[in-house]
Parts: structure tokens; C-alpha cells; sequence
């Protein structure tokens, strides 16, 4: 494809300006401009020679020529502009250059925010740079005054590199607040000895992961640090920050945040909300295309959630809020994990009157919360193994209308290392199959057992 009949003087000027901004004579053809644009970097080499108008006043190019061309000095200038062969000598004219030794904040358009060091803006995590802001690394004394503070809800990922680790940089309070949609942050251990983290994650609900092949965070205080981090889950034993979780947490290892890429325990699983009020959770990240669906994210098999905020359907307002999901449905693929925490995963699901697959699940620990103020009339744990259960706090507790459990005869919890306070709170419905009726005294865990001659309790057997 062609852009038909181009005036040679354009392309002199390109090449003009091209040779202005390096300092150099050096003649270019058509297709080496866009490469010869991408290169410049401020540096002016002093031997700038400008050549004149060649005799032959027009010709015909590809319009690749151009698009290529264009795309260079966006990459440069980092506009969103769209050029006119004609436009191009000047916006080339008018690029200038960061330099220097400074810390930036680089947005590529991936949606990446990498940190960096050097002596002129250039990315080490790679792609085309978009925006770039300068850092103060004196801090900030709130979210809206940091210089990058209307990009945040760009921000799909942060890098941290190498360089930063040599700045001294120790004040990093409010550098994240209310990156909504960012999921990872790369290189935290390039932050190590920073002293000032105060809401320095708060609010973002979308974080999963920090990665650290190592951190001290000796001297490090962060007051609500990781406020509203719901979703962040710690790499050695499924540690989730709550609302109120300070610097100590920002830590690798047991009870802290931080994960070593060479050391991540975490598995992952998927659930996939509809439009029909129904989810299914499962090892595939893939939804059903015969369904619309409304939401998907990543849950932590092992993760220590500490309330809402971590599933599909904990939407502040609109469908994917919790009251409209009406049926669960795990997965078949879901007997692939070995360990696996339900901790609040329906919790005040007001309409959720059909929970399916339970007899897929293997090596549940936690159930904490799991189907608190729920919908149900019954529930069929035939098939499940509870011989791993250690936590069945306020497993049930607030599903008046829960009438019946089903359990294989063979049902029996654990002897040892398990708790459950309020298990069956006001679960005012519930009947045994042996006729043991729901009483208020009776409302631990060691009621989930089969109810049978000798032994009362609130399971039935088929």
C-alpha cells in the first residue's frame, strides 16, 4: 500500500531534523528513518551538516515508511498524536530528553509502572514507554500529591529495578494507594531498608502478589500499610494482611506478605461468576463460553483470607454483588488440590441456595466463615474427606434455613487439632437424621458428626 505522491522535500526535512538532533551528516534512505529516530537519545555528536533539497521534487512510498516513522517519535515523545508525513520534521525537532541521574517512574503501555535509575529515561523491564514521572524521593505527603497519581488506575503491574536498590530511597508511604487494577509488584527486595511505608498499598483490592527474593524490614513502620489488600496472599503459608496490618507483615516467610519467586507454595484456582446467579470454581482458568459471564479471578488455595473482597461476586454495588450469586457449583478438576482454605468464600451469600460438588474437594483445612448467612436448605458432603479439617468457626452459622447435611456413614472429624466456635450459630432449622433437633446449647463443631443412637448430632446419612 502506498500514501501516493510525497513530496521529496519532506523526506529532507526529516532527514534534516534527524541530523540536527544527533549532530551528525550521515544521509538516510526512507526506511532507515523510523530506526534512526528511535535511536536519538540527546546526545548531539557536533557535526551536524544539513542537506538540500534533491532536483527531483516527488515520488511514491509505502506507507509503512511513514507509519514506522511516526511510531518512532511516539516512542520518543510519548504522545498518542497522530502525524501527517508533513508534521514530522518539526515533532522530531521538538523532542527533548530527560537526562540525567534521577529516579523515574516509567508507564509502558502494557500497563507495567517500572522504577528505575539511570542517566536518561529508558526501560530495563522492556516494551514502549508511555508516560514518564519523576520521583521524589523525599516522599509524599499524600496519594493525590505524588507525581504519577493520575495514572494509577493504568497501572496493571510494578517493577522495581536493580538500579533503585543504590539510592537510598526511604519513604515510600502512599507510592500505591488505590492502584485498584494492579496484581503484581516485581523486585521488592530493591526497596530493602526503606523506613516510611504509611498506606503505601491501600487500597488495592486487585494485588496478589509481592515478589522479594529477600527484604529487611528492620525500622520500617507502614501504618495501614496494606489497607484493603484482600486479594494478597504471602508465598510460604497463604498469610493475608487484614485492614489494620502494619510494616511488620511486609516480611518473606510465615505471617508475612512477601513471596520469593523461588520459593512460592501458593496454587491457584478459578471462579467464574454468570449472569444466571451461578459460579463454578475450578483449576481452569478458561470460563464457559456458552454463559455470560460477569467476573473471573484467581482464589489462593491456600489462602488465609481475612473477610470479603477476594471473589468475583464481593462486588461493592451492581451484579457481581453477593447477593445475586444463587447456585455454586466446584468443579470435578477441583480433587487436584491437596490443601485447600474455604474461608469465607460464601460468606453472606444471602441467596445461595445450591452449593454443588462438595465431594470433589480433598484436603480442605480451613472452613472458617464458608457458608455463614447462606440461602441453603441442604448441603451433601458424601464424597468429602474431613479427616484434614482444623477450622470450622462459624462454618454455618446464620443459615436459618438449612434443614439438612448429608455425610457418608464413615464421616468422622478429626481427634485432635481442631476448633470450631459457633459452627451451627442460629442454625435454627437443622435436623439430624436420628431426629436431633438444632438447640442453642449445642452449636460447636463437635456437633458435625452423624446423628445416630448413642451420638447426636446434625448429619445425615443417605
Amino acid at each position: 500500500m502506498s500514501v501516493g505522491t510525497i513530496e521529496t522535500s519532506i523526506l529532507t526535512d526529516i532527514a534534516n531534523a534527524i541530523r540536527y538532533q544527533a549532530g551528525v551528516a550521515t544521509t538516510y534512505k526512507p526506511r532507515q528513518m523510523a530506526a534512526a529516530v528511535a535511536a536519538l537519545d540527546g546526545t548531539d555528536a557536533g557535526g551536524y551538516v544539513p542537506q538540500q533539497y534533491k532536483q527531483l521534487q516527488s515520488g511514491v512510498l509505502s506507507e509503512s515508511v511513514f507509519s514506522d516513522i511516526a511510531d518512532a517519535i511516539r516512542g520518543q515523545n510519548g504522545s498518542q498524536a497522530q502525524y501527517q508525513p508533513g508534521d514530522m520534521a518539526q515533532a522530531i525537532l521538538d523532542l527533548t530528553w530527560d537526562v540525567g541521574y534521577k529516579v523515574r517512574a516509567l508507564l509502558l503501555t502494557d500497563g507495567t509502572l517500572e522504577f528505575n535509575y539511570y542517566d536518561r529515561r529508558r526501560t530495563v523491564y522492556g516494551g514502549t514507554i508511555s508516560q514518564v514521572f519523576e520521583v521524589d524521593t523525599n516522599g509524599y505527603s499524600s496519594a493525590s500529591v505524588r507525581s504519577w497519581d493520575s495514572i494509577k488506575l493504568q497501572v496493571r503491574k510494578v517493577y522495581f529495578d536493580s538500579s533503585i536498590a543504590g539510592v537510598g530511597i526511604t519513604n515510600c508511604s502512599y507510592w500505591f494507594n488505590a492502584f485498584a487494577n494492579c496484581t503484581e509488584v516485581i523486585g521488592f527486595e530493591n526497596l530493602s531498608g526503606m523506613t516510611s511505608a504509611a498506606q503505601m498499598f491501600g487500597s488495592c483490592g486487585s494485588l496478589e502478589t509481592i515478589w522479594a527474593t529477600s527484604f529487611s524490614n528492620t525500622g520500617l513502620s507502614g501504618s495501614l500499610m496494606f489497607n484493603g489488600c484482600y486479594r494478597l496472599v504471602g508465598g510460604v503459608d497463604g498469610f493475608v494482611p487484614t485492614n489494620t496490618s502494619a510494616a511488620s507483615v511486609c516480611k518473606l516467610g510465615a505471617g508475612g506478605v512477601l513471596t520469593d519467586p523461588n520459593a512460592d507454595t501458593r496454587t491457584w484456582f478459578w471462579a467464574h461468576f454468570y449472569d444466571d446467579g451461578g459460579a463454578v470454581l475450578t483449576a481452569s482458568s478458561t470460563p464457559d463460553l456458552t454463559r455470560t459471564l460477569l467476573a473471573s479471578n484467581k482464589i489462593c488455595a491456600i489462602g488465609k483470607y481475612t473477610g470479603l473482597g477476594f471473589t468475583p461476586w464481593t462486588g461493592v454495588t451492581g451484579p457481581t454483588h453477593r447477593q445475586y450469586l444463587t447456585s455454586v457449583t466446584f468443579a470435578a478438576d477441583m480433587s487436584t488440590f491437596s490443601y485447600l482454605n474455604l474461608i469465607y468464600l460464601f460468606y453472606s451469600c444471602t441467596n445461595l441456595a445450591s452449593i454443588n460438588g462438595l465431594g470433589n474437594l480433598t484436603g480442605v483445612r480451613s472452613m472458617r466463615y464458608t457458608f455463614s448467612s447462606c440461602a441453603v436448605t441442604t448441603l451433601d458432603f458424601r464424597g468429602f474427606d474431613p479427616s484434614t479439617l482444623t477450622d470450622l468457626f462459624y462454618c454455618f452459622s446464620g443459615c436459618s434455613s438449612l434443614t439438612t447435611i448429608y455425610a457418608d456413614s464413615t464421616w468422622a472429624l478429626p481427634s485432635s487439632g481442631i476448633s470450631g466456635s459457633q459452627c451451627f450459630y442460629q442454625c435454627s432449622s437443622l435436623v439430624g437424621g436420628n431426629g436431633t433437633a438444632w438447640s442453642s446449647s449445642n452449636v460447636g463443631y463437635t456437633y458435625m458428626r452423624i446423628d445416630k443412637t448413642g451420638q447426636a448430632g446434625y448429619l445425615t446419612t443417605a
